[in-house]
Order: C-alpha cells, then structure tokens, then sequence
C-alpha cells in the first residue's frame, strides 16, 4: 500500500487522476492508522477530521467530485493540491518509520 504512494503523485500533480490519487492517499493514511479499508469517500470523511484547516478544501472537493456533488474543477484548489499531499505524506511516513514514501 505505501509503494503506491509515488506512484500516485504524477497524476495529482499533472491533473491526470487528481480526485482518485487523493483519495487514495486518504484511504492509505486512514488505512494505516486504524487498520480498516474503508471505501474513498469514507476514508475521505475520516481524513477531513484530522486535517489541519488550511488542508481541508482539497480533500473536500475530490470527495465532492468522486460523490457527483460537484464538478470536478481543480482550478481553484491547484496552489493548495501539493501542500495537501505533502502534509497526508507526511503523516504516512510517521505511520511507516523505517520506509520512506515519496
């Protein structure tokens, strides 16, 4: 689960899968702290609680989007995508001592 970590970031980063790239990081975070495989949305909800506030608008629009609520439209949410995933990453790799996700 964590190997796919960098596999993951040129898709968010380059827009080709963005929504499912971060939501799939929020199932990996979520995944390693409680020991559940919830589905996207869920995992989703779990992360949004935990996030500081300033990472929230991120997740909450590619879960919006995954749910139809809204357009998947990244042109708002662009400057924040890449402090959003170095923060989740990070809390990642505090789960994983001992590997390093990238």
């Amino acid at each position: 689960m964590v190997d796919m970590v960098p596999i993951l970031i040129p898709g968010i980063e380059e827009g080709d899968d963005r929504r499912n790239g971060l939501l799939t990081l929020a199932r990996i975070w979520t995944t390693l702290t409680t020991g559940e495989i919830l589905p996207k949305d869920r995992a989703a909800d779990w992360a949004l609680a935990r996030l500081p506030e300033e990472h929230r608008r991120v997740l909450a629009h590619a879960r919006a989007a995954y749910l139809g609520e809204k357009r998947e439209n990244w042109r708002d949410f662009a400057p924040r995508v890449r402090p959003h995933v170095d923060h989740v990453i990070a809390r990642i790799r505090t789960l994983t001592a001992g590997t390093s996700p990238t």
